[in-house]
């Protein structure tokens, strides 16, 4: 792989207390005689000029921070490492006591990359005019899921799922999630979903405590379109819902807004180090 020579320090102040690890990382960096840069936080001002220059971005914390930066490269294909300073952490790949190592193996161009695939969703609302009716879209990305759920804390929400234009299915339940991969081992894991090897290509939808005995995962290729849309099937029931990418976009969903999910032109490439397989990690992970 290409050998690396300008690194970016992106650091979770909240994980690396004192910025500990994050200032040894940038002087080892240096005292190498190579071009570090620590930026703190995950505020986007003034990123976008270091990111085009940077051949490596090293982040500080847990996989919610890696989740973040994936949406900060904004399509960029820029290689990332994470230093796990979380708790589980699957997607950190280092920890503290192998940064020197991680540092020469970057230098030294020893390391592979892992292709992660992301989900594209454009959020489309019916919105009342004094004559007319027109749509408002919003587009936005998700490495680990989108998360279509309900408002109210003590309601159902009733969503109609299509797959490719064709009506799928009606389920009542508490939302419904659509992970990649990458996400299986998130919120999809806790609601039952399956666990899914990192660089496979197919999306997981689960629901999230559904009104029914028999609802399961479904397994979708990486070529469908699944449609999500609000409907009233109660009259009781409250027509509001939220939509998340990874938790960091939101947006309300009302009676006649629709989620299109499907997978993003954009990949997030992960530096692989290891040589441990995804089930050995998961053994080590989950205890299973």
């Amino acid at each position: 792989m290409k050998k690396c020579e300008r690194f970016l320090i992106i650091a979770n102040e909240l994980k690396d207390t004192d910025l500990k690890w994050s200032k040894y990382t940038d002087a080892l960096i240096k005292g190498r005689g190579y071009t570090s840069m620590l930026h703190v936080g995950l505020d986007q001002n003034g990123l976008g000029e270091i990111l085009d220059n940077t051949d490596v971005v090293i982040v500080m914390g847990g996989d919610g921070t890696m989740l973040r930066v994936s949406h900060t490269l904004n399509g960029r294909d820029i290689p990332v490492i994470g230093v796990n300073l979380g708790t589980v952490g699957f997607m950190t790949e280092v920890v503290v006591s192998e940064i020197d190592s991680m540092i020469d193996r970057l230098i030294a161009g020893d390391y592979e990359i892992e292709n992660r695939m992301m989900l594209k969703g454009t959020v489309t609302h019916e919105v009342s005019g004094h004559e007319t009716e027109w749509e408002k879209e919003e587009v936005a990305y998700a490495l680990n899921d989108i998360v279509f759920a309900r408002e109210n804390a003590l309601r159902l929400i009733a969503v109609r799922i299509y797959v490719n234009d064709n009506y799928f299915d009606t389920c009542e339940a508490d939302g419904i999630l659509i992970a990649t991969p990458t996400g299986s081992t998130g919120y999809n894991l806790s609601a039952g979903g399956p666990i899914v090897k990192g660089d496979a290509r197919l999306m997981v939808m689960t629901p999230i405590s559904p009104y029914s005995l028999s609802r399961r995962s479904v397994i979708f290729g990486e070529e469908d379109k699944i449609t999500l849309e609000i409907i009233r099937k109660r009259k009781d029931i409250e027509c509001n819902g939220l939509v998340s990418f990874d938790g960091a976009s939101t947006f309300k969903m009302e009676l006649g807004s629709k989620v299109d999910i499907e997978v993003s032109p954009y990949t997030f490439s992960k530096v692989k180090l290891n040589d441990s397989s995804v089930y050995e990690i998961l053994r080590k992970k989950l205890g299973v």
